[in-house]
């Protein structure tokens, strides 16, 4: 029945998740491990999997959740970057392309391929062979994975991918695919191999990192704080690994001082999100007018429209996209197709920080996206820069500082051919969807999604959500099941429907509600997971709405408060969150944290 909530299942459950966190917090607090990673994103979850597949028992503390910054925020897109041909960044552009086809084929339930059209509009002949040469680039080194070859078009057929393409001034198209990807789902799963790989990884989440542990002049740890229960304790590793991202920009915000060398410059960008039919095209498509360039990612049933490029020194808990960031979006959108997007037809927005390595002041849209490895005096690691789509180069280069050049040639990361939890064939990923589907009665829409998120763990997923009877859609036009929801508790860290809403199922982006009209169901199914009464079931449903309302709203409806008061409100949500969180003692060991700012695209 569509009430149920399984208490018996969800009793069991709580008392094993306390007691695995608890486990994980004594470990944390009476054990010295070889690395200690401080920051959830993609780039922190990397180095715990990269320093597992070298041997290495590692940590990760986290102060919210796996993904809950800018691995959350991203464009989704796995590429070599367009743009950054523009600067002659084409080191950078073939090492992602060449990271592009090896996740194709670690995590092909979470990379797919997409057709992108690029339309050129108005420039000489050289530039369009500037353009076709990049183009070509993406050729060589994506065909390694059956990317194809880009396909050039005349402007007729350029309008047949997307009808709604301005005729004027349009002198040719260029079709080439690129990858797309679930960006949180992405970093969670990273981090899920990472704890199914090596001598026991330890994760905790909320716990926050407060200062590094000395011994003289060198770190041996961090001092920490147990958010869940406010309890201090030290962490004692070899080598400490700085991953915390845009944070660390920020100095009442990062947990150790960052010397000029790793200088952390934060870059917002921003996002729209709009129904699929309100926008026709074959595929995603890559516009360009002088000195911006936006995507249009193609999504389930929506389109993800980003991404803008300004430096941001607000707090960096829950950025949000400002009046500036939607009109440069619709301003180059409206310039390129005949579409007339206005701010009703906008779902939701959201934005991300990158942290960007480079001097403060300068442009944002000129600095380089390379990555960068320092070592400070005391010893702390800290990695910076990159893009969401060389995280396993970033990773790599990281465990490569802590160990030294001789022990790191000793021991070599062998993540370059781990694959990922879920992973399989192609093939037999839609054998398992139509299977699922003709044993379920779901249609494949419903059954290929699921394949999609969990890969051949879509089995597991089904067969707990027989077990409590959740094995039904959260809504009629939700391809999302209520087993999805207990399967993020059990397996997926969750602890709050924000963790759920925003970043296992991401309909808090793709509704105009942010998921407002099931919040109540998925707090029921949620609280039978972590042991939840009605009372605080309804007020993690409070703070929830307050909360999407500001992260996702559009800047200048009705639905927003006001650029300058989304800073505030995030802020106080976030202090909100840490007091429920401790007097619920909820588990965290498996719930990643506090994350460093992933890489933006």
């Amino acid at each position: 029945m569509a009430g149920r909530r399984a208490p018996a299942a969800g009793g069991v459950m709580t008392l094993q998740a306390v007691a695995r966190r608890r486990a994980a917090m004594e470990s944390l607090a009476s054990e010295r491990f070889d690395v200690l990673v401080v920051g959830g994103g993609i780039v922190g979850a990397g180095v715990l999997l990269d320093a597992a597949s070298r041997g290495l028992r590692g940590a990760l503390i986290e102060q919210t959740d796996i993904g809950a910054g800018t691995s959350g925020r991203s464009s989704r897109l796995i590429h070599g970057g367009l743009r950054y041909l523009e600067q002659l960044h084409l080191g950078l552009v073939a090492e992602a392309l060449d990271e592009r086809a090896r996740l194709l084929r670690l995590a092909p339930h979470l990379v797919r391929l997409e057709p992108f059209l690029f339309p050129i509009y108005g420039l000489p002949l050289v530039h369009q062979g500037f353009y076709g040469s990049g183009i070509f680039l993406y050729d060589l080194l994506g065909s390694r994975h059956g990317a194809g070859f880009a396909r050039h078009m005349r402007p007729d057929a350029a309008i047949e991918f997307a009808p709604q393409l301005r005729r004027k001034g349009l002198r040719a198209g260029i079709q080439y695919h690129d990858g797309v990807e679930d960006d949180a789902r992405y970093a969670f799963a990273v981090l899920r191999t990472a704890l199914d790989t090596g001598p026991g990884a330890v994760v905790a989440t909320r716990v926050r990192a407060v200062a590094p542990l000395l011994d003289g002049a060198r770190a041996i740890g961090v001092r920490a704080r147990d958010l869940a229960t406010g309890t201090a304790l030290d962490i004692r590793a070899e080598r400490v690994v700085d991953a915390t991202g845009a944070w660390a920009a920020h100095p009442e915000e990062r947990f150790a001082p960052v010397p000029g060398a790793g200088r952390i410059v934060p870059s917002r960008g921003a996002h729209i999100v709009i129904r699929r039919e309100r926008l026709q095209a074959r595929g995603g498509m890559t516009l360009r007018i002088p000195g911006r360039v936006v995507f249009i990612i193609p999504w389930p049933d929506r389109w993800i429209i980003g991404t803008t490029d300004h430096a941001d020194e607000r707090p960096p808990a829950r950025p949000t996209a400002l009046d500036e960031d939607v009109d440069e979006l619709l301003e180059v959108v409206n310039h390129r197709l005949d579409i007339d997007l206005t701010r009703a037809d906008i779902l939701a927005t959201y934005a991300g920080l990158r942290p960007l390595v480079g001097d403060a002041g300068g442009s944002t849209v000129k600095a380089s996206r390379e990555h960068r490895v320092t070592t400070d005096a005391t010893g702390i690691v800290r990695i910076g820069g990159g893009k969401y789509t060389t995280y396993r180069i970033m990773a790599r280069d990281t465990v490569d500082a802590v160990l030294g050049r001789d022990e790191a040639r000793r021991r070599p990361s062998e993540t370059a051919e781990l694959p990922l939890v879920g992973a399989a064939p192609l093939g037999s990923l839609a054998t398992l969807a139509t299977s699922i589907a003709r044993e379920t009665g779901f249609t494949e829409r419903i059954t290929r999604r699921l394949v999609d998120r969990h890969g051949t763990r879509a089995v597991d997923v089904v067969a707990l959500g027989r077990e409590l009877d959740l094995l039904r859609p959260l809504a009629p036009d939700v391809a999302h099941l209520e087993a999805e929801v207990a399967w993020a508790a059990r397996d997926e860290l969750a602890a709050s429907l924000d963790d759920v809403l925003s970043r296992r199922t991401r309909l808090a982006q793709e509704r105009s509600d942010h998921g407002a009209a099931f919040a109540p169901r998925v707090a029921g199914i949620l609280g039978a997971e972590l042991g939840w009464d009605p009372v605080v079931q309804a007020a993690e449903v409070d703070r929830y709405l307050e909360s999407s309302a500001v992260e996702f709203a559009v800047p200048g409806s009705r639905a927003s408060v006001g650029s300058l008061a989304t800073t505030s409100a995030s802020a106080k949500h976030v202090a909100a969150q840490e007091k429920h969180v401790a007097a619920q003692d909820v588990p965290a060991q498996d719930v990643p944290a506090q994350e460093a700012a992933a890489p933006g695209s």
